[in-house]
């Protein structure tokens, strides 16, 4: 039993609410998940163990949900654990008023005007991707059993309301999987999608978001990710604390650094690729960064990552589970209880990419590869800037007729060194020619004409070049620009 004082309501009011929020717009789904925007989640309370408070949290109330909106949030999204709430356990059978405390705590985002998501997460299926098949049925019953029902109860809500099947599926603790895991996942998510659309209504058109293995971003998850049916209106749902060292790890590095700013950008140039461009949307359901006593730190992380999924027209929601200060799973930023946010830089920093009121400059694909101050010496590499194809800025293939790259350094005139890397068959390291060089800015700077770079390393960028790097000779240097410029 759930303790719903604050704001319960009883069916018939909640009946009277449905009309509200009916309204179907056509939207595609790659149309709609780029509207959510930035979001929130509502962690460790609908999904905690018994009861809604068990894991420490306060009854969710809807002055929270009109703060987190206030704030700019525009995205909600609400994990449930269904199995803790059943009448019956053989039949799967919800019990009417945890039903009717999900719906409520829906409605608070919906009346703010909200995108709000609800799922199957932490249910002891959530570990039990098998392939035993025995296995596979019970989950298959189970999954069937939750969706008709909750299928049942929103089926009038409008499009503003998204079903996501189940949340990190996997083999028990097994967070790599194997390629028959990941063919169960795709049968589950299967299972809940049909259950979904056999209740009618708008459910026939609803999004619905279907994961991937444990819901990684990594790549033989993603490619291994298969809808098994002709539905338009499926986005993929994956979840990213990334880089792991830096969002994750409580042990790992606490400070941004240009490095994560690569890995971050790999993560999703690998989800464009793999879905985004092929008109699969793509929902990055959660996200975050441990506190470290790096706030500052988390703000640039929180903007960065903002930048990527919105480029990519996706929107991403942080994990926020209420608690705050330093170690692992620390991913509070709003606290529940005084309805303040401790950490609102990091909300803004998120929040404010979505309105635009942040400057895009290191989104454009002309920004600097490099901008900053970075030191060596004796043949040592200052800058090593990859492409895109290793989750870099710069798209290869576009390095054409015209074009040249340009560095901007102090030490010794003309002693700096632009290189190309290969990894992929090409040459493996060479040095480009300096086509012209002088003095701005107090500096000195450097071109390297296309055609230098063509006699250097060949014609075939797209396919080949994989890293850049900025060195020193036998000088010390310090760089301070990288950038390729297009005529």
């Amino acid at each position: 039993m759930v303790n719903c004082e604050p704001d319960s309501v009883n069916a018939s009011e909640l009946s009277a609410k449905k009309s509200d929020f009916t309204k179907m717009r056509g939207l595609s789904a790659s149309q709609l998940v780029a509207d959510m925007g930035p979001g929130w989640n509502l962690g460790n309370s609908l999904e905690s163990e018994n009861n809604e408070t068990a894991w420490g949290n306060p009854v969710t109330t809807k002055e929270m949900i009109n703060t987190i909106a206030a704030r700019g949030f525009t995205t909600l999204r609400v994990p449930v654990r269904w199995d803790d709430s059943y009448s019956n356990p053989s039949t799967y059978t919800i019990k009417t008023e945890f039903m009717n405390r999900v719906e409520e705590v829906v409605n608070y985002g919906l009346q703010n005007g909200m995108y709000v998501i609800i799922n199957v997460h932490h249910n002891d299926l959530q570990s039990m991707v098998s392939t035993d098949t025995s296995v596979q049925k019970r989950v298959k019953d189970e999954l069937a059993a939750i969706w008709k029902q909750v299928g049942n109860r929103f089926k009038s809500y409008g499009d503003m309301l998204i079903l996501e099947t189940i949340n990190e599926p996997r083999f028990e603790e097994d967070w790599n999987g194997t390629t028959a895991l990941y063919n169960c996942v795709n049968e589950y998510n299967e299972v809940s999608r049909a259950a979904i659309r056999s209740t009618g209504g708008n459910n026939t058109s609803r999004l619905i978001m279907m994961p991937t293995y444990a819901a990684s971003s990594d790549s033989p998850k993603i490619s291994a990710w298969k809808k098994l049916s002709e539905d338009d209106m499926i986005a993929v749902s994956v979840h990213a604390y990334l880089p792991f060292d830096f969002a994750f790890d409580a042990k790992g590095h606490s400070n941004w650094t240009e490095s994560d700013y690569y890995d971050l950008n790999a993560v999703f140039l690998r989800l464009n690729s793999t879905f985004v461009k092929k008109g699969l949307p793509v929902v990055m359901g959660e996200f975050g960064a441990t506190g470290k006593e790096n706030v500052a730190d988390r703000e640039m992380f929180a903007k960065a990552y903002a930048k990527f999924a919105k480029k990519y027209r996706m929107p991403c929601i942080w994990w926020d589970n209420n608690l705050f200060g330093k170690g692992a799973e620390m991913f509070g930023i709003f606290n529940r209880s005084s309805l303040t946010f401790v950490y609102g830089g990091i909300a803004d920093a998120i929040i404010n990419v979505y309105k635009n009121n942040q400057d895009d400059d290191d989104d454009d694909d002309n920004a600097p590869l490099f901008k900053g101050s970075a030191s060596a010496s004796n043949w040592g590499q200052a800058v090593t800037a990859p492409t895109s194809r290793y989750g870099g800025r710069l798209d290869p293939s576009n390095v054409k007729q015209g074009g040249y790259f340009y560095v901007e350094y102090s030490g010794t005139k003309d002693q700096v060194e632009l290189i190309f890397q290969s990894l992929s068959g090409g040459n493996n390291w060479c040095k480009v020619p300096m086509s012209e060089s002088g003095s701005i800015n107090g500096h000195y700077f450097a071109k390297y004409s296309y055609d230098n770079c063509v006699k250097a390393f060949g014609n075939n960028f797209g396919e080949l070049l994989d890293i850049i790097h900025v060195g020193a000779t036998d000088k010390p240097l310090t760089v301070y620009l990288l950038s390729y410029n297009q005529k």
